[in-house]
C-alpha cells in the first residue's frame, strides 16, 4: 500500500503504528505545514545558493521525490533525479525534466553541475561516503552541494512522527519504520558525519542555517533539521 501523502510503501494490514502515522500527517497537511515547508525550503535555498541571471545554471535535485520543492526552484535550469518511478510519474510539474537513478550512481557527466541539492535524501542512503564521493563527482569546480537533513534525534523524529525513535532499541526501531514506511532510514546519520563524508570528498563547507519548524522549537533551542552547504574548491 502507498502513502498518499509521501508515496512511501506502507503495510497493507495497517497495523496501529502505521494509522497512527497517516492520521498525524493528515492533520499536518490540514494545517498546510507540509506546503508552507516546501515554500520556506525554497526560499532558503534560493537564499544560499542565489540565481542565474538568465537561468543558465543547472541544477539537479536529488532524491527530488514528487517535486513538492522542485517545481518551486527559480532561476536555474532545474533536473529532477529520483530512484522511485512512483515519484517521477506523480510528478508534480510535468514540465520539469526528469531522471530515475540512484543517487550513489549518477548518470551525469564529471564536473557538469553548478548546484546539487539534496532534501532530506542522505539519511536514507546506507553508504554515505561513497554518495559524498558521487555527488562531489558532478559538481563543476566551484559548484555547490546544498544538503536539508533533519535532527533523528529530535524529540519527535520527524519522518515517523515517533517520540524518542533514537533511544529506542533496534528491534522496536525497525518496527516502527517498517510500520511508516522508513525502512531505509539510516539512524546512524549525523552532522559532524555529513561534513567529515563530505571533506573528504574534496567539499568545503560553507553555511550551516538550522530549522525551526515550531516556535517552541526555537525556545528550547532544538533544531528540527539543518540546511548545510558545500562548495567544490575551484
Amino acid at each position: 500500500m502507498r502513502d498518499s501523502s509521501f508515496g512511501r510503501v506502507l503495510p497493507s494490514n495497517r497495523p496501529a503504528m502505521t494509522s497512527l502515522y497517516i492520521a498525524i500527517v493528515k492533520i499536518l497537511q490540514l494545517a498546510r505545514f507540509y506546503q508552507k515547508r516546501n515554500e520556506r525550503y525554497a526560499s532558503v535555498v534560493e537564499s544560499v545558493v542565489g540565481s542565474s541571471p538568465r537561468g543558465e545554471r543547472l541544477m539537479v535535485d536529488v532524491g527530488c521525490g514528487p517535486g513538492g520543492i522542485t517545481a518551486l526552484l527559480r532561476g536555474f535550469i532545474v533536473v529532477g533525479l529520483d530512484s522511485d518511478r512512483y515519484y517521477l510519474s506523480h510528478f508534480i510539474e510535468p514540465k520539469i525534466p526528469r531522471i530515475q537513478a540512484r543517487a550513489e550512481h549518477l548518470p551525469l557527466r564529471a564536473m557538469s553541475v553548478d548546484v546539487v541539492l539534496a532534501i532530506s535524501l542522505v539519511e536514507h542512503v546506507a553508504e554515505q561516503p561513497a554518495l559524498f564521493v558521487e555527488l562531489a563527482r558532478v559538481l563543476k569546480e566551484g559548484g555547490q552541494l546544498v544538503l536539508q537533513v533533519p535532527e533523528l534525534r529530535f524529540p519527535i523524529e520527524p519522518h515517523t512522527k515517533w517520540p524518542l525513535l533514537h533511544v529506542w532499541n533496534q528491534s522496536l526501531q525497525g518496527r516502527i519504520l517498517a510500520a511508516t514506511g522508513y525502512q531505509d532510514l539510516n539512524m546512524t546519520t549525523s552532522l559532524s558525519g555529513i561534513k567529515r563524508f563530505a571533506e573528504a570528498a574534496g567539499l568545503r563547507s560553507h553555511r550551516l542555517i538550522p530549522l525551526w519548524h515550531f516556535p517552541l522549537a526555537r525556545i528550547a533551542g532544538l533544531p528540527m533539521g539543518y540546511f548545510i552547504s558545500f562548495n567544490k574548491a575551484a
